[in-house]
């Protein structure tokens, strides 16, 4: 027999690092985190519509779903109908189906939890902990698209064990009100300027024209973006000697009618402060001091 219960969400956010284990996307990798940090969750799947697509597929699970195949249709109608939980007494789990949203509220997908059922188990609890998890995803993806990027994202991708990563948890905890937040530096014995720490992934992703003009020239990259959501931030990134090692990525909300000047300021305090916290360049790729096992599930 199965039974439907609807719930509604809350949210809380906890500490994000590449959970061991191979992850062909984004998403697949999310989805190994989310087990990690709460293995009180049977399965976990994230659906979503992959760039110049129309159909909703799964992007990654650990629930015995094959990815890029159809999503579920209780997945699909959770885009528009919200936040469902049903449960399935002969398989002893609850089932709840979330939109997901990306860092600006938009939906960019569709979440799957699985969890343990028996008589007695505590429906509204377990859907506050799906609602958590939701919460920590959306402070996590950019966009739709952004869930299909490959991991490692390069070849040589710094590992997400590293100093940089700790700064980005530590500053996206500190300043709630930052949707991104993307530190760019050079690896030791490189070439490349690359993304060496971020809260959407990408770890790895080689510095575009954009990113390199500002390091040079040492003027910042304003705009607002092309959904007119998000103001976008970056500037030179220095050590605490004031030495140039990179570029700060920092995007806020925005709407039409807002200071840019103002929402600038705050991301160059921002950035001058974890400036303080920077030794060198190399430093932030080494370990950080906090690794995924130690990672609090969301509540704790």
């Amino acid at each position: 027999m199965v039974r439907w219960v609807f719930v509604c969400c809350l949210g809380l956010g906890f500490w994000s690092a590449r959970a061991a284990g191979a992850a062909e996307n984004y998403a697949g990798e999310l989805v190994a985190q989310i087990k990690q940090a709460n293995p009180e969750v049977l399965g976990a799947t994230i659906s979503a519509t992959a760039p110049k697509s129309s159909g909703v597929v799964v992007v990654a699970s650990n629930d015995r779903v094959a990815p890029g195949s159809a999503a579920d249709p209780v997945d699909i109608a959770a885009l528009t109908q919200g936040v469902v939980s049903r449960i399935d007494e002969k398989a002893g789990r609850i089932v709840v189906h979330l939109p997901l949203q990306d860092v600006s509220g938009d939906t960019a997908g569709a979440l799957r939890l699985s969890f343990a059922y028996r008589s007695g188990t505590d429906t509204e609890a377990v859907g506050h902990k799906a609602a958590q998890i939701r919460e920590w995803l959306h402070r996590r993806v950019s966009h739709a698209g952004n869930l299909f990027d490959p991991v490692p994202y390069e070849r040589d991708a710094p590992d997400a064990h590293t100093y940089a990563q700790q700064l980005v948890e530590e500053f996206m905890r500190k300043y709630p009100e930052v949707e991104i937040f993307v530190i760019h530096a050079t690896p030791p014995e490189s070439d490349y300027n690359v993304i060496a720490g971020s809260n959407i992934g990408r770890l790895g992703k080689k510095a575009d024209n954009d990113d390199m003009r500002c390091i040079f020239t040492g003027k910042p990259n304003l705009e607002v973006n092309s959904t007119g959501k998000r103001f976008e931030s970056e500037m030179p990134l220095h050590d605490r000697k004031g030495q140039v090692i990179g570029a700060l990525g920092v995007v806020v909300a925005y709407k039409t009618g807002d200071d840019k000047q103002a929402l600038f300021k705050h991301a160059d305090e921002i950035r001058v402060v974890l400036e303080k916290q920077i030794p060198d360049s190399q430093s932030l790729f080494r370990a950080g001091s906090t690794s995924p096992a130690g990672a609090p599930k969301p509540g704790g």
